[in-house]
């Protein structure tokens, strides 16, 4: 019997894992610096409310929707009038996830072997979505320089005959970098250009560090490209567990009453979004305002604490970032980012991503800026004594 090439990813566990696992098995002591789960990271959740919002009687009937219970999907346009952002709700599509999200618009768009244009560095999540939708990633870059840029050049030098969409991320994981709104008008010029379809990936939107008026708000409302705008409540209000999305299609009218067709059909296909979630809804966005908030003052003590720490080091530097859930360090390229990260490890017990995870340049760390407050302040600080111990 053969399986489906989608699936033949190497299984093999890299070195960094075998020793995560062994030190675990042996009971030593971990400062953990990459989770990135909220409901394990010691924040305070209203039980009460969440619970009670998936007590609705009316959660006993099945009325299946493709698009999503409509009482949901007027939460969603109720949640971006907040950011005076008006929208149709028939043009909102709920999904169990971002990632399934994804799955829907690239079978939508792509044929099989066609291209999706993603940047470098990014989330390895997309390698696999691509792979197992048939569809192949073309790059574009984001280049650093005292700050993340968006290589415009390289965006219209990676479309081919057979690119589809071109995704962009805002912010963007892990850099911590916003769409501005120069860069967000050069992309839909190109997508103009090209007959491409933007896919905008909002779900850490609601993390800056600070104000930006250059910034986009929301591409949701985008009336002249076809977009499709992800978000959900998996970070925007720490709910990951309850397992709902949504993507909102916007652009020309032609394009968008076809797009939104076929999603019909593909949503219906699979109607995977459970009921009690969608009549839950309404009330998860109320209370994740309060969950997003309290999110939004940890991830910005902890990047206060990785700024100094890093800032008595002088072998040691600290990548700009404007928001988002993580933090990247920049070491000196003595050892390679995985003989770093296993480094700290094994001698100083602090578990770090090695920047390979995410397409990052040789020497680059990458550390999960969620974590409880205790354990991040005393991780950092290993992490910077082993580095000035060793150089």
């Amino acid at each position: 019997m053969s399986f489906s090439s989608r699936t033949s990813w190497p299984r093999q566990r890299n070195r960094l894992a075998k020793l995560l696992e062994e030190r675990q098995r042996q009971g030593k002591p971990i400062f953990d610096l990459t989770i990135s789960n909220p409901t394990e990271c010691s924040l305070a959740y209203p039980q009460k409310e969440i619970l009670s919002a998936l007590s609705d009687p009316a959660v006993l009937r099945y009325s299946p929707d493709p698009r999503g219970l409509l009482s949901a999907r007027e939460a969603v346009v109720k949640y971006y009038q907040t950011k005076n952002v008006e929208l149709d709700s028939s043009n909102i599509f709920l999904t169990a996830s971002t990632s399934e999200a994804y799955s829907y618009i690239f079978k939508l768009l792509c044929n099989s072997g066609e291209h999706v244009l993603v940047p470098r560095p990014s989330y390895p999540l997309f390698e696999y979505l691509a792979q197992i939708n048939d569809v192949a990633l073309q790059h574009y870059r984001l280049s650093y320089d005292h700050g993340w840029h968006i290589d415009k050049n390289s965006i219209r030098e990676g479309i081919t005959e057979s690119t589809r969409a071109i995704m962009l991320i805002h912010p963007h994981n892990p850099t911590g970098m916003f769409l501005k709104k120069s860069e967000y008008a050069e992309a839909k010029a190109i997508a103009r250009d090209h007959n491409l379809a933007l896919i905008v990936d909002e779900v850490f939107s609601e993390y800056g560090f600070s104000e930006d008026a250059g910034r986009i708000v929301t591409t949701a409302a985008s009336p002249d490209v076809l977009t499709f705008t992800l978000s959900g409540i998996s970070k925007m209000a720490g709910l990951p567990q309850m397992k709902l999305g949504w993507m909102i299609v916007s652009g020309e009218q032609r394009l968008l009453r076809e797009a939104n067709e076929r999603l019909d059909i593909l949503c219906d296909t699979f109607l995977s979004v459970n009921t009690p979630v969608q009549f839950a809804l309404p009330k998860f966005l109320r209370t994740g305002k309060g969950i997003s908030e309290n999110i939004l003052a940890r991830i910005r003590k902890n990047w206060r604490v990785l700024q100094l720490a890093v800032r008595n080091v002088p072998s040691c530097s600290l990548l700009d970032c404007e928001g988002g859930w993580y933090g990247i360090v920049r070491l000196p390229r003595v050892n390679t980012d995985e003989e770093w990260a296993l480094q700290f490890l094994e001698e100083a017990g602090v578990y770090v991503y090695p920047g390979y995870f995410f397409d990052l340049e040789e020497g680059m760390l990458v550390v999960s800026l969620l974590v409880e407050e205790e354990i991040f302040r005393r991780g950092v600080s290993r992490l910077v004594e082993h580095v000035s111990r060793v150089l």
